[in-house]
């Protein structure tokens, strides 16, 4: 048994999000894709709010 082919979708995103993926798939030497796969993996950045352990 093969794994079938995944469907190919089409997302519109505005002007700036492209403009970030372009800088992004630059940057990181790669495509859209590319960029898309590297934003999706690199970990969200803790907020000052959450660095305060002071209570």
């Amino acid at each position: 048994m093969t794994d079938p082919m995944p469907a190919r979708r089409t997302i519109e995103v505005d002007d700036d999000v492209y403009n970030l993926l372009q800088r992004t798939a630059s940057t990181q030497a790669t495509d859209i894709n590319g960029a898309l796969r590297y934003l999706m993996e690199v970990p969200t950045p803790r907020t000052a709010a959450e660095d305060d352990d002071e209570d």
